[in-house]
């Protein structure tokens, strides 16, 4: 990310701009992204910086693609405008962000998800979308082997047996590039433990489209039991697509399909879809 340095004429100071950072604040502070976090409360004692400072931060961090806060220091040390533009004179370091996140609690990440469904309703483009909104429910594993990462335990990681890490589910509409809601849990928990959280949270955030059949919701195999799919029937108004959970490969299936079952779905390719229908 290419940064400008520039210095006034009557004085030596210098001036270090990332005109990437510095736009996506200033469109952050014209939408009042920032507003929300004024409520944000933490028992922290205040030195130089406040705590919704830190947070802000650490979201400029992210902005930057720090990977890991150690990264602050060097990324953030020399952008004084971006800071002056959050009502800072520079940013704070890593160790009073390293704190922050140490005191973070619980009732802090309750909090957050307030901000964050807050700020979701006020400007998703998704759930002001007139068109129908297709919402993707899945799990994906972090690796996280150091001995510092809480609640890191061993869990299902692709082609990497043994590991340690964390499961994050998520729901996301990956038309419009927007995370609905995510939990991050320890590596050894399934899917289907999050499936109730994130389908509460997706049908209180798109009650208009849930009203109007223009909510899809689609889940891979890992949701398909039987239990998961008579809950998704039972929401009113909502469409899903979801793979039935099965031992068996889907070319182990598709040898006991005939061919008379098969419909022409376009040029050159064929397709069989069995459509479960209440009661069976």
């Amino acid at each position: 990310m290419g940064r400008i340095t520039f210095s006034a004429t009557d004085c030596n100071t210098n001036e270090t701009i990332s005109v990437w950072l510095a736009s996506v604040l200033q469109f952050a502070l014209n939408i009042g992204f920032f507003k929300p976090f004024e409520t944000f409360k933490l028992n922290m004692k205040k030195v130089r910086y406040t705590v919704t400072q830190k947070l802000f931060t650490l979201i400029a961090s992210i902005i930057m693609g720090c990977e890991y806060t150690k990264d602050i220091n060097e990324v953030l040390g020399l952008e004084s405008v971006a800071a002056n533009m959050l009502s800072m004179e520079r940013f704070p370091d890593q160790s009073q962000i390293n704190r922050l996140l140490t005191r973070t609690d619980e009732e802090s990440v309750t909090q957050l998800r307030n901000i964050h469904n807050q700020l979701f309703t006020e400007h998703s483009h998704s759930i002001h979308s007139p068109e129908p909104v297709v919402i993707d429910i899945d799990q994906s594993g972090l690796l996280a082997s150091g001995k510092t990462y809480e609640f890191a335990s061993k869990g299902y990681f692709p082609n990497k047996a043994g590991k340690k890490g964390y499961q994050l589910s998520v729901a996301f509409a990956g038309e419009h590039s927007e995370s609905v809601d995510l939990y991050l849990d320890p590596g050894n928990t399934h899917c289907q433990n999050r499936l109730e959280d994130l389908l509460s949270s997706i049908t209180s955030k798109y009650t208009e489209h849930l009203k109007e059949g223009r909510l899809i919701v689609r889940l891979d195999s890992g949701y398909g039991s039987l239990e998961n799919i008579e809950r998704l029937m039972s929401i009113k108004g909502l469409k899903f697509i979801i793979k039935g959970y099965s031992t068996r490969t889907a070319a182990i299936i598709a040898k006991e399909v005939p061919k008379s079952a098969y419909k022409q779905v376009s040029d050159g390719a064929c397709g069989y879809m069995n459509f479960l229908k209440k009661g069976e």
